[in-house]
């Protein structure tokens, strides 16, 4: 089970979100054995040698499966019963599914391809906005694991839907987090685009419980086409914000909210320039 929580960014006009999933590896019906009795399904898995799948009468279609493949696993779709999940054992890059061929292709409605990581995604369902600017929306994957990459879409109230977000993979963490969101431009205004943008922890919030688990090493990301930016940290750190594109380097402690504009945020009025600093 993955669950996903966002906030609406305010001002915002967002009416639903649509919600994607990529995997390694494709979603099909569960089909009666009849349908597909004696035809083939042909894959390579995490590029390896062609294995060759034949259906019958005496298993059903995830138990064939399951019984003739090697390096990948299929499995029931909780989320929607009629459909099947056909994954790769190797979660994350390099892995992959290939389907090569079969007879049985256009009953399963899927066609020969190459499915590598981010190659390609799936609607999962689309979530009411919260009327409530400062409640969070909530989607929950019964099929999702970590290895899984997430993007969510907006929709308008005349059903006019924006361009995906970048993917994410879900984040498991010791306490509260804000997601700090930025854009990065240069002097005459203009958006700067793949700047690296670093966070590294000064001094971890106050809960023990919390400060004996976070790591000292750096997180990273880079702005998008448009120069914006993204990161999650947590709530109630003093971290050392970094994009060295703009010569930006702050201390600033992250606000107690799920997200955060970078401009906002205060600095650390116990910051010291380094000893070698001269004016």
């Amino acid at each position: 089970m993955i669950t996903l929580r966002w906030k609406k960014f305010p001002g915002a006009d967002v009416e639903s979100y649509k919600v994607y999933c990529s995997i390694l590896g494709f979603k099909a019906p569960i089909l009666d054995n009849v349908l597909v009795d004696g035809k083939t399904l042909v894959l390579k898995m995490n590029g390896g040698d062609e294995q060759e799948i034949t259906f019958d009468l005496d298993s059903t279609v995830i138990e064939r499966i399951n019984a003739d493949l090697s390096g990948g696993h299929a499995y029931p779709n909780e989320g929607d019963p009629g459909y099947f999940y056909l994954r790769s054992d190797v979660r994350v890059s390099p892995g992959s599914v290939e389907i090569v061929s079969g007879t049985a292709l256009a009953d399963f409605g899927i066609t020969a391809r190459m499915i590598q990581e981010k190659s390609e995604d799936f609607a999962l369902a689309v979530v009411p906005s919260a009327e409530n600017p400062d409640d969070m929306v909530t989607f929950e994957d019964p099929d999702g694991v970590c290895q899984d990459w997430y993007a969510v879409s907006t929709l308008n109230i005349h059903g006019e839907e924006s361009n995906k977000s970048p993917y994410k993979q879900p984040i498991t963490h010791s306490g509260d987090i804000c997601v700090l969101e930025g854009i990065v431009t240069d002097l005459q205004g203009v958006r700067i685009a793949d700047s690296e943008v670093t966070a590294t922890l000064v001094k971890a919030p106050h809960e023990s419980m919390v400060s004996s688990q976070v790591t000292t090493e750096p997180i990273k990301t880079r702005t998008g086409p448009d120069g914006r930016f993204s990161l999650a940290v947590l709530q109630g750190a003093l971290i050392r914000l970094e994009i060295q594109a703009v010569a930006f380097d702050r201390n600033v402690t992250v606000p107690s909210t799920s997200c955060a504009l970078v401009t906002d945020l205060l600095i650390d009025l116990d910051y010291r320039y380094p000893l070698e600093y001269r004016v």
